[in-house]
Order: structure tokens, then sequence, then C-alpha cells
């Protein structure tokens, strides 16, 4: 059994049943703990947290675009979610935080990505970018992202350096 404290002050005993492996598949820059949905309610958590990405807008949803290699070897992990394949360049793929992604409802559909110097894009949807667990990958993903391929940034005029940009994205 170990004691978790929140936060907000609360805390609870919970029975340990799993590791995450900071080698093979939990690499988070912060200590993990992967709790049910009971601890967290005890602990007075919101329990949705990472499931609800902002709501799409058809004239143009607002979103973080960062960088995905997804490559077999890259940066991205394993195979996409949807097709279970790995998409080298020059490809215009993306994955989608949670809660854009929906259940793989968004998936092999194309997006119109737009920047701020007025460039756009499309990519296909290929991927999750998983903002509920994080550690999945090698990098947490917010509620908000649009993880993209390199092509898509160079489409758009953008310096893969940045890391981070906004940008808009609709359904085509």
């Amino acid at each position: 059994m170990i004691r978790i404290k929140a936060r907000n002050g609360r805390s609870t005993v919970a029975k340990e049943v799993d590791e995450c492996d900071s080698v093979h598949g939990c690499a988070c820059k912060i200590n993990v703990v992967d709790a049910s949905e009971t601890v967290w309610k005890d602990l007075g958590l919101n329990t949705d947290d990472g499931l609800h990405s902002p709501p799409y807008n058809p004239s143009g949803t607002h979103a973080t675009l960062t960088l995905n290699n997804f490559a077999r070897g890259g940066d991205g992990g394993g195979p996409a979610e949807c097709d279970g394949n790995f998409h080298p360049l020059p490809q215009r793929v993306v994955a989608l935080s949670t809660g854009w992604y929906n259940h793989g409802a968004r998936c092999g559909k194309m997006i119109r990505i737009k920047a701020r110097n007025g460039r756009s894009t499309l990519a296909k949807v290929v991927d999750e970018c998983d903002s509920v667990h994080g550690c999945d990958k090698s990098h947490a993903c917010k509620t908000n992202v649009v993880d993209a391929s390199k092509t898509v940034w160079k489409d758009l005029g953008l310096n893969t350096n940045d890391g981070e940009v906004p940008v808009t994205w609709t359904m085509v």
C-alpha cells in the first residue's frame, strides 16, 4: 500500500499493482502515479484531465503546433495509432491531442493547418498525441496540440527550432 498526497492537501491510500517503467515505457520528466478513477476522486481531482481539448471550431480551432518524427526509430515512439504504420518524410501527417483525436474518429482524415504568417498546408491525421498518459511517448502532450511532421513545418515556412508555434486548424 502507498499513500498518495495531492497538492490540494487531500490524501488517500492505494494498492500498488504495476510499475511505470521509466526505461521502457514511461519516460516522463516528472514522477508519475498512474491511478484509478477512485483514487482521483478520493483526492478530489478531476478524472477528465487530458481528455478535453478546446472545442473544435469549423472556422479555425486554435492549437499549438509541435514537431514529431513519425518514422521508425523517430521520437514518436511506436507506429501510428490509426493505421499501425510508421510515416517517414516527406509525408504530411499529424497526431492530435486526445480530445480532438476523439477515439480515432478523425483517423485518416485531412486537416488544414494555418500559421500566423498566412501560409497553410494539408496533413493527414494518423496518430493520437496522448494528453492523458503522456508518458507513453518521450514527451507529454497538452490538450491543444497538433503534433506535426517536419514536412508540415516546412510547408508552413516555420522554423522547427521554435519547438511550439500557435496555429489554427480545420477539417477538410
